[in-house]
């Protein structure tokens, strides 16, 4: 299902088409800005592509923009190694297997 853009020669505005089906020929819009004036021609132009950036990018974008802001927000790393003394002494109080 296209969507299709057009832009006025006379003012520059902007609407779009949508269809359900692709078509050579899509009967351009009438300009919003125009209010009846003539010379408002609507021409086909071209979309702009967008790009999804994965959340891997979205982390190095932000860390390139605010740098330190986002380890003090995300905080530390884990120590792993507080977690494996605290399983050691509160294993010891275990019975034997």
């Amino acid at each position: 299902m296209p969507l299709y853009e057009f832009q006025c020669a006379a003012c520059g505005a902007r609407d779009e088409v949508f269809t359900r089906a692709i078509q050579e020929d899509v009967p351009a819009p009438p300009c919003p800005k125009a209010g009846g004036e003539p010379g408002h021609d609507m021409r086909r132009v071209v979309s702009s592509f967008a790009r999804h950036l994965t959340m891997a990018d979205k982390l190095a974008e932000a860390e390139a923009n605010f740098g330190k802001e986002v380890d003090a927000v995300m905080g530390g790393e884990p120590d792993v190694g507080k977690y494996a003394r605290r399983y050691e002494a509160l294993a010891k109080d275990l019975p034997p297997e």
